[in-house]
């Protein structure tokens, strides 16, 4: 250990008020780790040895006189939120035309595979496609649990952070981000909380939540975080002066509301780059059905789309100035030529286009196509370079040029490879501009998709029965699913041979219960244990005489449990009162009718009453037994029991068509006019009612009928309300035991109980019972929190538009007012609504690039395909699916598939060299 003694610093960040956390520093921190020999390119250009002379003079302390070591670049990440390409947003920055475009290298073909804000922020940050890291929208597992512990602490920043690398990041992080936690792998954080604002926000700085106002010269964010970054490369330098940095500067702009500089309020005007040959071009019916749906935009439209482009290209001054002052910072602390600076956006955006007011989430070339620019080491000037680079290729290109290697779980590729090429091949070249041709064995085809199945459109694909088998074996494989089940274990995972199947830890954890009950010290009264095991024996006795209780072929049972003769009275006369009089019932045995276990005091039980209930019984009689013959002019039913007892007896002198006959005569031609049916209907086993003919067309019949039925319904209903009562009262006075124990008369004292005392075990279980009850608590405040939150942000939005509906069903709607925009130029035209998407606008896309084809196929949920070819068509205005051979479509179907399901880098990738597409 250093006998130094650790430096124990606190400064105040400037222009954020906010004290950073002190920091201890040791031999380790200074400590600048190697630089990988694949990263160290060709110096054979006199300029280029001046300038980088600096990677070999710096020497470990403990490697003096040995070897020389070369240092750790710098990476810093430039973001912007909605920016485009097609519609000329960038050729309104100089600064940064000049500073990274003609300073360093432009990648013409650089896209998105998910252009909405989440998902694509996601592939940033870990590499992967969407349907790896599972974020679809900017909703669904948006910074959700499952995202912050699955795919969070896998991102650059974790492997850079652990390399030795000074992580920092400034501004929007995830749409749903609400800043309660720090994300791994970040040494500084002032991370946005949820989207992106200009005033009027919050952020959470390095674990405290500081809100900001509307005071340009203290809250214009963008600004602010430039001033932050800014801070923390000084500061960084000053004090970890060998220490890379990885920066991340996430800005707002031009994402909405559009808020810019007061300096900056008055250019652009009228300036309408954004009418591309596709602008309002609509309707579209060779396209999906969103755009089939849109037509042509209306002059409010029009003049919203013109004004909005403006107050985005306004937004985007700051962040021009933003890069000027990160260019100038760099310069003065020497760090300008040993970093490396990445502008892109995490997707493109669209004004008018196809007849959308605004919006992204289209597969198209205006919402997919983004800028990027990268200067740094070995960057030659004013290069360009057609090799398709996408969002899933800048986490491991970070990671290879700090040094890391890259996970095998990665779907992106390194473009280090595509930049040593171009110095390779310009490094000794004066020329202004530097076409890189395209690179042999790189990719010419990826993935675009957008959204996930819903639930009408799950069965469709097969592939996500295979992917919820990966994620089932990879759950299986966590300690918490281990077999056979622990204590506490709710789940476990069981392989039959062919696949894992998960089952609750139910057997196991009642057994394990009883174990621990067995285990527990208990002690009872001893003359209460002699009366238990009395009565316990009694109970034995009439639970054997019960299993050993036979009926025969009549039904009567022995004579141990036969009726009583009151019993059977009550029997005889409720049948007499409501079957024909030539019927003779026979009885089966039943069990003896169980004793009341309460005191004489008690017997409040209306038993007469009970027994007067049956005369109202009369409506509950069904008939259980169809007919089994074809006839159909018989009605059937009657109770079961009676054919068993009285004509199973007869059988030899009977036949089954009397008995046929003698029920159907019964049931019908009698029961009507007998005295258990006064009303003339007869309910059948069918759930079906059947009524004489006078009832249906006599309104005297049919009215007497009614009030009979309305007169008897009351009745029952008075008895049904005494017989809860009663059983109100049974349920208070109800005695202690029970099973076998009711029958069996035992006295009422209940004598001294059991007692047991509490193992640590059971402590366990009490604590982790109150730690669940708590969390249950816990997420049913949130969750009422946050839908009191959604209500009240509802009905604020109500009472803003007020008598103004924009309501479309399974459409995503906007709408804008005169109060929308704060800062000038405002809008004076009116309130309007426009629908920007739908629900079944999920897509999964083939976008190929190469010497032959320049193409995009597209398969959406619904089964509608389109195909456009941008060599002839390049602003997508003619769907040409029609004119490919039934060859070619399913050689770009196959394709789309395997990219679908691809996981990792060589299995997303697909080269010129490997893959089979057809060439004219």
């Amino acid at each position: 250990m250093p006998s130094e003694k650790p430096w124990l610093l606190g400064f105040i960040f400037i222009g954020v008020g906010t004290v950073v956390l002190s920091k201890e520093i040791n031999r380790e921190d200074d400590t600048s780790p190697e630089v990988p020999d694949h990263l160290v390119w060709p110096l054979d250009h006199s300029r280029f040895q001046d300038e980088f002379s600096s990677w070999s003079d710096y020497r470990k302390p403990e490697q003096l006189g040995t070897r020389k070591v070369r240092k750790k670049p710098n990476i810093i990440l430039i973001m912007t939120d909605d920016q485009d390409v097609e519609l000329g947003s960038l050729n309104f920055m100089p600064k940064t035309l000049r500073i990274l475009g003609e300073g360093g290298a432009q990648f013409r073909n650089a896209y998105v595979t998910t252009p909405m804000c989440c998902p694509s922020r996601s592939s940033m940050l870990t590499g992967l496609y969407a349907h790896n890291h599972n974020v679809h929208t900017n909703n669904d597992n948006c910074s959700s649990p499952q995202w912050q512990q699955e795919h969070e602490t896998r991102t650059f920043a974790t492997y850079l952070s652990n390399a030795g690398y000074r992580t920092a990041y400034f501004g929007k992080y995830l749409n749903e981000y609400n800043g309660d936690y720090i994300p791994p792998g970040w040494r500084e954080w002032a991370g946005l909380i949820r989207n992106s604002r200009f005033y009027n926000y919050t952020i959470n700085m390095n674990g405290n939540k500081i809100k900001h106002g509307d005071d340009y010269y203290h809250d214009y964010y963008p600004d602010l975080i430039a001033n932050d970054s800014m801070t923390f490369l000084r500061l960084s330098k000053q004090y970890f002066a060998e220490k890379p940095v990885m920066l991340v500067m996430s800005f707002p702009a031009p994402h909405g509301p559009e808020e810019s500089a007061p300096q900056y309020q008055n250019l652009f005007h009228n300036v309408t780059t954004h009418r591309t040959p596709s602008w309002n071009y609509a309707p579209n019916n060779d396209k999906q059905w969103l755009l089939r749906y849109t037509g042509r935009m209306e002059p409010v439209h029009m003049k919203f789309t013109d004004i909005l482009h403006t107050k985005r290209l306004q937004t985007l001054q700051s962040v021009d100035d933003a890069i000027e002052k990160l260019y100038n910072e760099l310069k003065n602390l020497g760090e300008l030529e040993n970093t490396y600076i990445f502008y892109t956006s995490d997707h493109g955006y669209h004004l008018g286009q196809f007849g959308l007011v605004k919006g992204k989430s289209q597969p198209f070339e205006f919402d997919v196509r983004v800028p990027l620019l990268v200067r740094g080491p070995l960057v030659p000037e004013g290069v360009r370079i057609s090799d398709i680079v996408i969002n899933v290729d800048l986490a491991p290109t970070f990671l290879e040029l700090g040094g890391v290697n890259r996970p095998e779980h990665l779907d992106g590729k390194s473009i280090v490879p595509l930049l040593k090429d171009a110095y390779e091949l310009f490094s000794k070249s004066r020329e202004v501009s530097k076409e890189v041709k395209l690179k042999k064995g790189w990719r010419d085809s990826f993935l675009i998709e957008r959204g996930k199945l819903t639930k009408g459109y799950k069965d469709m694909y097969s592939e996500k029965s295979m992917k919820k088998k990966k994620l089932i074996a990879e759950k299986c494989g966590q300690p918490e699913y281990s077999s056979p089940c622990k204590f506490f274990q709710k789940w476990e995972c069981i392989y039959d041979g062919e696949r894992w199947r998960v089952r609750k830890c139910r057997s196991a954890y009642f057994d394990q219960r009883i174990n621990k009950k067995q285990r527990r010290n208990c002690w009872c009264n001893s003359e209460e244990d002699s009366l238990l095991a009395e009565y316990a024996s009694k109970a034995l006795e009439i639970k054997q005489a019960h299993s050993k209780t036979s009926f025969d072929l009549a039904g009567t049972a022995t004579k141990e449990l036969a009726m009583k003769p009151q019993e059977r009275l009550l029997q005889r006369k409720f049948l007499k009162e409501h079957v024909n009089q030539g019927f003779r019932p026979i009885f089966v045995g039943s069990r003896r009718r169980r004793e009341i276990l309460v005191p004489e005091s008690l017997q409040k039980f209306d038993v007469n009453g009970v027994i007067q209930l049956s005369h109202w019984l009369d409506l509950t009689v069904k008939d259980d037994i169809t007919s089994q013959t074809n006839n159909s002019d018989f009605i059937m039913g009657f109770h079961e029991d009676y054919l068993k007892s009285s004509e199973l007896d007869k059988s030899s002198t009977l036949t089954y068509h009397n008995r046929n006959h003698r029920i159907a005569q019964r049931s019908v031609s009698n029961g009507y006019h007998s005295k258990s049916n006064p009303h003339g209907c007869v309910a059948i086993s069918s759930n079906s009612v059947i009524c004489v003919d006078p009832i249906y067309y006599d309104q005297k019949i049919w009215r007497k009928n009614k009030n009979q039925l309305d007169s008897a319904i009351k009745d029952l209903r008075h008895k049904l309300y005494e017989l809860k009562g009663l059983r109100r009262q049974l349920k208070k006075k109800r005695p202690q035991s029970s099973g076998y124990f009711s029958q069996v008369d035992y006295p009422m004292s209940r004598g001294p109980r059991c007692h047991c005392d509490d193992d640590e075990e059971q402590q366990k279980l009490k604590a982790w019972r109150n730690e669940q009850r708590k969390a249950r608590q816990l997420a049913r405040q949130r969750k009422k929190e946050a839908r009191l939150k959604r209500k009240e942000k509802k009905n604020r939005r109500k009472a803003k538009y007020k008598g103004f509906d924009c309501n479309t069903d399974k459409m995503n709607c906007f709408t804008h007012n005169n109060n929308h925009w704060k800062t000038p130029p405002y809008w004076t035209y009116g309130p309007f609504c426009f629908c920007q998407n739908s629900n079944n606008n999920t897509y999964w896309c083939l976008r190929t690039i190469n010497s032959t084809h320049n193409f995009l196929y597209c398969e959406f949920v619904t089964g509608f395909i389109m195909y456009f070819d941008l060599r002839t068509d390049p602003y997508q205005l003619r769907n040409a699916v029609y004119d490919l051979e039934l060859f070619e479509l399913e050689d770009m179907k196959q394709q789309l598939n395997r990219l679908r399901k691809c996981s990792g880098a060589k299995d997303c990738t697909i080269a010129s060299q490997s893959q089979g597409l057809w060439k004219e």
